[in-house]
């Protein structure tokens, strides 16, 4: 069986950041808070009133995804799966104690199978390597905003940027484990293209060979100029997630590493049927 543990994907990036964000003054009283105001049956209250709860009765194909993804990334608590209508194409991951996953029907309709099981794999790893909570305060604190957990504004001013930065590096850990449990980047990179620009238009499919070339062509240009970097880093100082390029860039950067070659030689070591001798 291939298990894999969250020190073999993890970004380094991820780590450190995080680490930065845990020694800003004031986090551990403002993550106290958070939990004394945050209610998780209300959270789960309102995903059983406004989304379909996905199990073995209702989409059960779609349902049948999550186990062997949880498996393989060591979480043993089948996290709740639920699909939300809309037509943004998304996924996120809520919760501490009663973990939920919610595909909104936008991204149900765009993706293929394949794609599925890797944004599937991406948000499942956010719970194996116990961001989610992370996330959850940063849904909450830095969307709905710090009146939500009864903090002044001044108290979470210092937590955003850090928080921020900690978000968009667990996104390139996620991609990471969604190219190794499905054994391949090509379906997380094609779920990245599609969150970019669609699955396709009226003039065809895109080409996820031209995508990756585009992707690779900002990375250095960014990496390249520090203006160009300057200018990029205030651009997304305020976003959640990475820019796409960026996190196409980064997991074919990956792919190519040795430890994600070593990887691959235990997940094709574990999928190899074993053949038993006859006996004649």
């Amino acid at each position: 069986m291939f298990v894999l543990k969250p020190d073999e994907y993890t970004h380094p990036k991820d780590q450190s950041t995080l680490n930065e964000l845990k020694a800003v003054p004031g986090f551990t009283a403002i993550l106290r808070a958070f939990m004394k105001n945050f209610t998780e049956k209300t959270l789960h209250g309102m995903n059983m009133a406004n989304k379909i709860r996905l199990g073995r009765d209702q989409l059960p194909g779609l349902y049948a995804f999550l186990a062997p993804l949880c498996e393989t990334l060591g979480v043993e608590e089948i996290p709740e799966l639920y699909l939300e209508q809309t037509p943004a194409v998304n996924a996120y991951t809520q919760g501490d104690s009663i973990v939920s996953i919610t595909l909104t029907s936008g991204l149900v309709e765009a993706m293929t199978d394949l794609q599925i099981r890797a944004v599937l794999a991406h948000e499942v790893a956010h719970v194996a390597c116990h961001h989610v909570l992370y996330h959850t305060l940063g849904d909450l604190l830095l969307t709905a905003g710090s009146d939500l957990l009864g903090l002044g504004g001044l108290l979470t001013a210092p937590l955003r940027l850090p928080l921020y930065q900690w978000l968009r590096m667990s996104e390139l850990s996620c991609d990471r484990a969604a190219a190794l449990c499905l054994g391949d980047p090509q379906p997380m990179l094609e779920a990245l293209m599609i969150l970019a620009g669609g699955k396709e238009s009226r003039f065809g499919p895109l080409s996820l060979n031209s995508y990756i070339r585009q992707a690779e062509s900002y990375a250095k240009e960014a990496d390249e100029s520090l203006l160009s970097k300057g200018l990029q880093y205030i651009s997304v100082v305020g976003q959640s997630h990475p820019f796409l390029s960026m996190r196409v860039s980064e997991l074919i950067t990956f792919s190519e590493s040795d430890r994600y070659k070593q990887l691959m030689k235990r997940y094709e070591m574990a999928h190899t049927p074993i053949s038993v001798p006859h006996k004649g």
